[in-house]
């Protein structure tokens, strides 16, 4: 019976980790520059500042200083700090950098 349950934990531990994904892929600098600041702002819980990057995002953006899908990400964490989940902001912030790291 242990084995049953242990293996049990390895699929639902394999499998939530499979729902979760593997991280962020490399970003541009500008991305992760961006990825710095949301982290201070969410860090900060400021609603102004938040407005500021935002406009920040859609202008690099148009200028093509970063992807639709770096943007998508970043517009997740602004969605997720506008509804007053700053600390999963922070953290997905703060996720971006560090998958980051050694690359």
């Amino acid at each position: 019976m242990p084995h049953r349950m242990f293996f049990s934990l390895v699929v639902l531990l394999c499998g939530s980790l499979l729902l979760s994904g593997c991280g962020y892929p490399e970003v541009s600098p500008k991305t992760y520059e961006l990825s710095k600041a949301l982290y201070s702002v969410c860090n900060q819980k400021s609603t102004e500042r938040l407005v500021k990057v935002q406009a920040l995002i859609q202008s690099s953006l148009e200028q093509e200083e970063i992807t639709s899908r770096e943007a998508d990400w970043l517009n997740e964490i602004i969605k997720q700090a506008e509804a007053g989940e700053w600390e999963e902001a922070l953290r997905e912030s703060r996720q971006i950098m560090e998958d980051q790291a050694g690359r």
